[in-house]
């Protein structure tokens, strides 16, 4: 299993760490990676315990469970293999879903006061809350039909106002008015659903849930970065989901439904395997110089890396294609200044270098983010390796600080 982090039960040390932990789950069409954690000012976020199990049938589908059964079953696994290495007891959990039926609007809100009065984070939870309300109505008039129900997954604010005057934080000024501007981000209930029935079965209280490419990019694109028109792109299994950041906020998310998967699904066919073999085929292809497998026939095998990259490169070249597209779609169609790449998918070879022809970029301005993006994440773990397939899970823990 190639995940960056193992299913193992060893006990770590708990000395010292606080009695209040964050518990993450990164629910993927591959596999679920479990996080327990928690913030320190010294240190940034202290990953205590990580466990990852790959799911045993195709139960999710293009980032959407299909059988909820048998996710509940994994994220069983998972909380009890946690439980057991720290000692704690995990009731609350974070969750992240993936955009696969996104739906963003744009939106804005307007505060007003009789007298000047000082700003206080309550007033600026209300606007904000005020600016959802309002995209959600923008939503509804959109949509032709009213028997889809749509649920905020994650909000964005992309500029704040103090009497018209734009402001990065509100929070102590004095106003007579104040103004937000945001990107919210709505999915149909019933994906929402699946995923609160799975955690549920499992025994867990739903604490937090985002999005996944708002999780990814509180990781991948620190604030200070965001002055630069950089778009983040999460390759999983089933989607790739996208962010844009511009002018200090975050412009735009969206999805393809292209990913990973769609490579695995092409060497099943090719070299008549199963979709667990396929998936050792293509993860040797970026590890080895040759990879070894049995053919449903029971017939051995041994080809080189590059048989499977040339066969390959076709449909990695059409994947980027529509990433390329959509992201330069979400950007006011042009091509921004620089993408990351994170997700296991994002490993496939030749991935990097064909977005960045596609976006007319020069190869190093599309990168791979993992062991960069997490100097602040420290691995109780030692076996663990920093790595891009990390980033979205270490950020939906985060996440939990950032939207409490």
């Amino acid at each position: 299993m190639d995940l960056g982090v193992q299913a193992q039960e060893e006990k770590v040390d708990m000395t010292n760490v606080p009695q209040e932990l964050v518990f993450g789950l990164d629910i993927g069409t591959r596999s679920i990676v479990g996080t327990v954690g928690y913030k320190n000012s010294t240190n940034g976020f202290v990953a205590v315990a990580q466990v990852a199990i790959e799911h045993e049938t195709r139960a999710m589908i293009d980032g959407q469970i299909h059988d909820i059964g048998q996710v509940a079953a994994t994220i069983s696994k998972i909380k009890e293999q946690l439980e057991k290495m720290t000692g704690r007891t995990l009731q609350q959990v974070c969750i992240a879903a993936a955009g696969r039926v996104l739906k963003t609007v744009e939106a804005d809100a307007t505060m007003s006061f009789s007298n000047e009065t000082v700003v206080t984070n309550e007033h600026i939870y209300t606007l904000n809350m005020l600016g959802v309300e309002n995209a959600y109505d923008i939503l509804r008039k959109e949509m032709a039909s009213d028997d889809v129900k749509f649920y905020c997954v994650g909000y964005s604010v992309k500029q704040y106002y103090q009497n018209d005057y734009p402001i990065s934080n509100l929070e102590g000024h004095k106003a007579t008015q104040i103004r937000t501007e945001i990107i919210a981000t709505f999915l149909p209930d019933e994906v929402v659903d699946g995923l609160y029935a799975a955690v549920e079965r499992a025994g867990l209280y739903v604490a937090n849930l985002t999005l996944e490419p708002i999780a990814a990019i509180n990781v991948a694109i620190p604030e200070k970065f965001r002055l630069l028109n950089i778009a983040l792109v999460d390759v999983g299994a089933g989607t790739s989901d996208i962010s844009i950041t511009k002018d200090g906020s975050i412009i735009a998310y969206g999805m393809i439904p292209f990913a990973g998967d769609e490579i695995t699904e092409m060497l099943v066919q090719h070299y008549l395997v199963d979709f667990k073999t396929a998936e050792h085929i293509k993860l040797g292809s970026g590890s080895e110089k040759e990879i070894e497998f049995k053919d449903i026939m029971s017939i051995s095998h041994t080809i080189p890396a590059k048989e499977v990259w040339d066969l390959t490169e076709e449909l990695v070249d059409r994947i980027t294609t529509s990433v390329a597209e959509k992201i330069k779609a979400l950007n006011g169609d042009k091509s921004v200044s620089a993408t990351f790449v994170v997700g296991g998918g994002g490993k496939i070879h030749g991935f990097t270098e064909m977005l960045a022809d596609k976006l007319g970029l020069p190869h190093e301005r599309v990168a791979l983010r993992g062991e960069e993006v997490l100097q602040e994440v420290h691995f109780e773990q030692t076996d663990i390796q920093k790595d891009p397939l990390l980033v979205t899970p270490i950020g939906i823990c985060l996440n939990y600080y950032d939207q409490i």
